[in-house]
């Protein structure tokens, strides 16, 4: 089982970090510090193509006294995703030890498999990434996914097929028996979104005997019934509290670790929230000395380009009230670049249009945080965020602290930024 007493209430959250992006790496190396309380590190194959893993063997290796060492550290990791580099594999023949039934073909760049040899397999690369001997939890990554394909309506043989995850899930748990007495994990668990969902829906993970099949697991295996299931793993935040209220707080009652995920983005049916605080941007002057600059650029000058990029630039402005949060400007900002990038050659762009680009997104942001602040206090009565000087995400990681059931809130750290925030609510 994990060796680490005591979890830090914020672990590091790997999922957009990535080897070779240096402020991914100065924000590890920070979070990482001793003085800084953070132990836990959350990661997955599949995260930046398995670049995220390689970002944490480079830190665990490093020669840097100042930081955590690997025993102090609760490193997980998850398996389970075929996509990118493990697609690729998996066309060149390398699974073809897998039973092809066990392959979840989600969609065709999004395939699935939780087999004990995809794991063994997974493992393996795993360790080799992050230069290390072991993981101290191994999750199975969204075993849903059976569902997900099998499922398309309430109609069909919803317990039949959740029988046969969890039967699939059983193997697993086996398999990982067998690495925890091979010393390649100290223990196991399971992440997944269908943990948050009602008992009713149709891609809802039974969880109620998980433990009882854990046991079976390592009976077979290792002969005796301390098994290695520990954690479990969900998002959740002020929006989405179902999985809290169930999954969790079963995890607790059977002695298991709660890890929440997604703290700070959620969903429901209103819409998406960014749960954070942004401040306001000078957005009026920069897009008005944008335009000025632009228009005395275009005098005289026969090249469309500048023509174009001032109508980008306008464009840009009118769809400013339209754009509702930051996750509809990600989507649209992919579009913008898109257009950007043919103009390179006729025009610096990072001269012209840097300082706009980035107080356009600040406003967004900020625009964003204003409304969610207001519909989380005519929605959900959250009566202190009318101080302005309370954050948005302070009040959202207070909720799960003080919610009863949960142990690390994992947390993207992708800037130094977030490690400070981290750190400042670990003190509180």
């Amino acid at each position: 089982m994990m060796t680490i007493e005591k979890l830090s209430r914020i672990g590091i959250g790997m999922y957009r970090m990535c080897l070779g992006n240096k402020l991914n790496e100065n924000a590890l190396f920070k979070a990482l510090r001793r003085e800084t309380d953070i132990n836990v590190i959350d990661t997955s194959t599949n995260y930046c193509d398995g670049e995220s893993e390689s970002l944490v063997g480079k830190v665990l290796t490093s020669s840097n006294d100042k930081l955590l060492s690997r025993s102090e550290i609760c490193l997980a990791t998850k398996y389970g995703y075929i996509q990118g580099n493990n697609m690729t594999l998996y066309r060149n023949g390398s699974f073809k030890n897998i039973p092809d039934e066990h392959i979840v073909r989600y969609s065709p760049n999004c395939f699935h498999c939780i087999h004990p040899e995809f794991m063994r397999d997974q493992l393996t690369r795993s360790l080799h990434r992050m230069q290390t001997s072991y993981v101290d939890i191994l999750f199975i990554h969204n075993p849903e996914y059976f569902l997900m394909d099998k499922i398309k309506s309430s109609n069909e043989n919803v317990k039949g097929y959740q029988n046969q995850m969890l039967d699939r899930i059983s193997q697993s748990f086996e398999a990982m028996e067998e690495a925890i007495h091979k010393g390649q994990i100290l223990s196991y668990g399971i992440s997944s979104n269908s943990f948050s969902l009602a008992e009713d829906d149709k891609h809802f993970l039974p969880f109620y005997d998980l433990i009882d099949r854990a046991k079976e697991a390592s009976k077979r295996v290792r002969k005796t019934e301390n098994h290695g299931f520990a954690a479990v793993q969900m998002p959740a935040n002020l929006l989405e509290t179902y999985g809290l209220k169930t999954a969790a707080k079963w995890a607790k009652q059977n002695g298991l670790k709660v890890f929440i995920n997604r703290p700070l983005n959620a969903f429901n049916s209103d819409g998406a929230f960014r749960l954070a605080s942004y401040p306001k941007a000078n957005y009026e002057t920069i897009k008005s000395s944008t335009v000025s600059y632009l228009e005395t650029l275009s005098q005289g000058r026969e090249s469309n380009s500048i023509h174009s990029i001032l109508d980008l630039v306008k464009q840009m402005n009118n769809r400013l009230p339209l754009i509702k949060n930051v996750f509809e400007w990600e989507n649209y900002r992919i579009a913008v670049y898109s257009s950007i990038r043919q103009f390179r050659e006729d025009i610096d762009i990072d001269t012209v249009l840097r300082p706009f680009l980035d107080a356009f997104e600040a406003e967004v942001r900020y625009r964003g945080s204003q409304a969610v602040r207001n519909y989380l206090i005519e929605k959900l009565h959250i009566e202190e965020l009318k101080d302005e000087n309370k954050s948005i995400e302070q009040v959202a990681m207070k909720f799960l602290f003080n919610s009863g059931v949960v142990d690390v809130v994992l947390m993207g750290m992708t800037r130094e930024k977030y490690v400070d925030f981290a750190k400042e609510m670990i003190k509180h």
